[in-house]
């Protein structure tokens, strides 16, 4: 068995309402000055997908539409095949997770992950909000409250293809050859998404490291034999965790990795849910349930944090290359790259939403 084939089952894993494509005018400078020194006074506030109202829901989706219909920002010798701007964050994330299936780098199975994608989702939330009009926070996708709802998985809300991301692609016996194929037992679709705002978004990058011109479909196949694994107790475990490697390990995934064990952690099972371009680890970002299934994920790291900020605001640790144990352990200092779309920042600057510790920037919070 090739070594990608042995990793890659952990992770990556238009009929929209429009929306003006304008800059955000209704934040005073106040409240932009207290963002930007970390004093946080006015957070952004990030909701449960249930919690927007079906109106919000629909701006929220075509504001993701909107970046697909954005020209690309990323520098032709970095990404050649980027179009727009979903293309440009799906080429760092391309990009950053390269190197995993080499054990030579990336931003997976690293002591660094929960910060990187922290950083990484908040520039997301930026260009959101900043290029495409969306006044909130980046929603975030409570999977334990469906996992244990016994609702048909096709049934449930993030699905919904008037009011959510659309539903499954048609059934595909033989799927196409990335980072996470040959095709995973379980899935019921894999082809194209035929409903929703996303069925007619084109996607330009990937599958796998590709960063050559690719235009394809986003591809959908629901695996409800992921549920058990996102069940209200698997977060309660991981939350009782004493330390950030115990953390970690619990909620990205042990040292001992094997593909069997992989997809019974929840940060790659909210990945293998979706199936189809969401179990490429590489370009699992192609799939735009990825970023409330990260921004939940990032909910769930904060709220361990927050059990005992004073030790956790600064507790890091674990390896800075993949499977090298030897090569850490990540300090707050370990620098976190995301290319052209932010600059290159200590890790230590992140490590709490509200900016207070670490000379931090960051403002928001969950609700």
């Amino acid at each position: 068995m090739r070594f990608w084939t042995l990793v890659s089952v952990l992770v990556g894993i238009t009929s929209a309402v429009p929306v003006d494509i304008v800059q955000r005018t209704d934040e005073s400078d106040t409240d932009i000055a207290a963002r930007s020194s970390g004093k946080c006074q006015k957070p952004i506030i990030r909701k449960e997908w249930r919690q927007l109202s079906i109106e919000q829901r629909k701006k929220f989706t075509a504001a993701v539409v909107c970046l697909t219909n954005l020209p690309s920002k990323a520098p032709k010798a970095e990404s050649p095949g980027a179009r727009h701007r979903y293309d440009d964050f799906n080429s760092v994330h391309i990009i950053m997770a390269n190197g995993l299936n080499t054990a030579t780098g990336g931003v997976h199975m690293v002591g660094f992950f929960w910060q990187w994608h922290r950083y990484f989702i908040h520039l997301f939330e930026e260009a959101l909000r900043n290029e495409c009009g969306w006044e909130g926070g980046l929603p975030y996708w409570d999977w334990s409250i469906d996992a244990s709802s016994h609702v048909p998985l096709k049934d449930w809300p993030i699905y919904n293809a008037e009011h959510g991301f659309g539903g499954n692609g048609p059934y595909v016996a033989i799927q196409p050859v990335t980072y996470s194929w040959p095709y995973m037992v379980g899935q019921t679709g894999g082809g194209c998404v035929k409903d929703g705002p996303f069925k007619n978004v084109t996607i330009n990058v990937g599958p796998g490291q590709s960063l050559t011109y690719n235009p394809h479909c986003l591809h959908r196949g629901l695996n409800p034999t992921t549920i058990p694994f996102l069940q209200p107790s698997a977060v309660t475990y991981a939350l009782e965790s004493e330390d950030y490697l115990t953390w970690d390990s619990r909620a990205q995934a042990p040292s001992n990795i094997t593909p069997a064990l992989g997809i019974t952690v929840f940060h790659g099972s909210g990945h293998y849910i979706q199936g189809g371009d969401s179990t490429d680890y590489i370009s699992s970002t192609s799939e735009p349930i990825f970023w409330l299934h990260h921004s939940f994920l990032d909910k769930l790291y904060w709220q361990w944090q927050s059990k005992n900020l004073a030790v956790r605001l600064s507790e890091v640790g674990g390896p800075t290359i993949p499977f090298h144990p030897a090569s850490g352990p990540v300090t707050l200092e370990q620098p976190l790259n995301v290319h052209w779309e932010g600059k290159t920042i200590p890790l230590k600057k992140v490590m709490d939403i509200k900016g207070n510790a670490h000379d931090g920037f960051l403002c928001y919070d969950y609700q």
